[in-house]
């Protein structure tokens, strides 16, 4: 276990981190509430949520270079301190334009902390502990995206929408305590920054980030997103080239040339896109088709937080011991296998029957997320952990929007093709209609309808149902996707080392493996 210093610093990364994950799920429960106060369209609305993903996806890269700069204390608390002033802000904003901006300063703050938090553990807690360590971090990781919807219902409903903002308040305000008197200053270094890669960086990642925004409602062939695609894939490339010819690169992509990092980059895209994929689609499900509130439906995720609460300390414990391999493996098969008995998900399921699939994935999650980004982390010297998991971060806040606008995406798209398909066999003249609808319609006259309304009404009924079986149908191939996506990455984890975590190495600050 870490010891009573390192103990302090995983207090610090915790508090310093959870608010900040949670303020990306809770928000899309006040979006609606905030529409109607306001009274703006959904397109401008969205931007609530877009500009704190782009302003976080602006800073997270620079963690390094001002850490390097000006020591990690002081920008810990610069970071929490504007992320403080932000959230009150955005508390009273008069209208949407101001708590645009307000978030605008929120993202740009909030997106310095989950690197600060890794370098903070990676630096502080030897080799041999860092996967307990990094398990016990990863806690809300996994239960902030969970909470946040059921938490933002709450407040909505028995407060106000600007409750979502002042709940930062006393959270944030106990992490810069904690930081004022527990962290330790690092050295700092006159370092040059580079302009031309933090310009690209900003353009490249905040056009990407916006067009995965607006992707599913825009449509993936509107000139905007095209445009703004375009723009973001000609400067990550510029950057790239940019970072790779640099003296002293915003960072350094030579880190990719590592097979460890590049394999925990790679699993993150898989163990992200697992995550992801249930926290958008299953609040949807149940509020748009079994007609949950918010609230309710968040409950109802909730034993996936809770289940990879429960396994999360035990795989931090297996990758101490045994390396990332089998916690990963196992985790990926966990989730991968849970996620594809959603496929049976429908208006009749159990509620108990779902809230057992979702604790199993949510076990599967907890084996997986963290000795993945563990390994990643633990395979670059110790001097470029910084660099590490700001690229880490920047990575997670990327293959997470492209995973929601994705299942976004293709879910309109099946629910098309399945109106469609069923369309073409369920036609009011064919024979299960016709035997359908004389049922209906039976029951509607002896409730005192007459003939013609009775009719009208069973054929109304017919495309309702003919909607839903589209709808359900829809969510059920989602989950298959994802399942496969999930499984398919149990294949390179296996490839992953096998064996204890030794002590760092000295020469290139690397943990290596015991025999």
């Amino acid at each position: 276990m870490p010891r009573i210093s390192e103990s302090k610093v995983l207090f610090i990364a915790i508090a310093g981190t959870f608010m900040v994950i949670l303020d990306q799920t809770i928000m899309n429960t006040a979006l609606p509430h905030i529409m109607a106060v306001f009274n703006e369209t959904a397109d401008r609305a969205q931007l609530v949520i877009s500009a704190y993903l782009m302003a976080a996806a602006i800073t997270t890269p620079t963690a390094a270079f001002l850490v390097e700069r000006f020591g990690i204390k002081r920008v810990y608390l610069f970071a929490q301190a504007g992320f403080l002033f932000g959230s009150i802000l955005c508390g009273v904003s008069w209208n949407i334009g101001s708590l645009i901006s307000f978030r605008v300063l929120q993202g740009l703050c909030g997106g310095l902390l989950s690197p600060l938090a890794m370098t903070f553990l990676f630096t502080t807690v030897p080799p041999e502990d860092r996967g307990e360590a990094m398990a016990l971090f990863g806690i809300p990781m996994m239960l902030a995206p969970a909470i946040g919807p059921t938490l933002g219902g709450y407040l909505v409903d028995s407060w106000s929408w600007r409750m979502c903002f002042y709940v930062n308040v006393p959270v944030v305000i106990l992490a810069i305590l904690m930081g004022l008197a527990w962290i330790e200053d690092t050295p700092t270094s006159d370092v040059a920054f580079d302009y031309k890669g933090f310009t690209l960086a900003a353009v490249g990642f905040s056009a990407l980030l916006y067009a995965l925004s607006y992707a599913p409602t825009w449509h993936w062939d509107d000139w905007r997103i095209i445009s703004l695609i375009s723009v973001g894939a000609v400067c990550i490339l510029a950057w790239i080239l940019v970072e790779l010819n640099v003296k002293r690169p915003l960072l350094d992509l030579h880190m990719f040339k590592r097979f460890g990092y590049a394999m925990g980059i790679g699993l993150t895209f898989v163990t992200t896109i697992g995550l992801y994929s249930l926290v958008f689609l299953m609040p949807l499900f149940l509020q748009t088709l079994r007609g949950f509130t918010a609230m309710l439906s968040g409950l109802m995720i909730l034993p996936q937080a809770i289940g990879a609460m429960v396994t999360m300390p035990l795989a931090g414990r297996l990758y101490d011991r045994l390396g990332p391999r089998v916690p990963a493996a196992i985790g990926l098969a966990m989730t991968g296998f849970a996620t594809l008995a959603l496929q049976m998900l429908d208006l009749n399921m159990p509620d108990n029957t779902l809230r057992m699939i979702l604790f199993i994935r949510g076990m599967g999650m907890g084996f997986a997320t963290m000795p993945i980004m563990t390994y990643a982390l633990s395979s670059v010297p110790q001097r470029m952990t910084a660099q590490a998991s700001s690229l880490l971060n920047v990575c997670r806040t990327i293959f997470g929007s492209l995973g929601i606008a994705f299942f976004a995406t293709m879910l309109d798209t099946f629910q098309k093709q399945n109106v469609a398909s069923i369309i073409q066999t369920v036609t009011p003249d064919s024979s299960v209609a016709m035997h359908w609808l004389s049922y209906v319609q039976t029951i509607l006259m002896q409730m005192g309808f007459n003939l013609q309304i009775a009719h009208n009404e069973a054929i109304t009924f017919l495309y309702q149902y003919v909607s839903l079986r589209a709808d359900i149908t829809a969510f059920q191939m989602e989950y298959v996707i994802s399942a496969v996506i999930v499984l398919l990455g149990v294949i390179p984890a296996m490839f992953l080392p096998l064996g204890r975590i030794k002590k760092t190495n000295g020469t290139t600050g690397v943990a290596v493996m015991a025999d």
